[in-house]
């Protein structure tokens, strides 16, 4: 892990962007005191995902999903607990 004062930071950010790119961590210090980190940003992504958009059995546009509509069994008599309470305070 490289360290690096503020003012060498500020006076060569690009070089210090590039190093972080690569995958570099940076210490900032200020006066030899560690006042930040530097690192690359890390995706929080299930790791199977990449791997089912590349197969096609998932798919992403970029934008939050949709209501989902709620699953119900096959069963033509099945009811939904909402209906069962209406049901039941009747």
């Amino acid at each position: 892990m490289e360290k690096a004062g503020i003012r060498e930071v500020k006076r060569s950010l690009s070089l210090y962007i590039r190093m972080v790119k690569k995958g570099a961590t940076i210490t900032i210090t200020e006066r030899g005191v560690p006042v930040a980190k530097l690192s690359p940003v890390t995706l929080n992504v299930p790791e199977g995902a990449f791997r089912m958009a590349e197969e096609g059995l998932a798919s992403w546009q970029g934008s939050k999903p949709g209501r989902i509509k709620p699953v119900r069994k096959k069963d033509i008599k099945a009811r939904n607990l909402s209906e069962m309470v209406s049901e039941d305070r009747r």
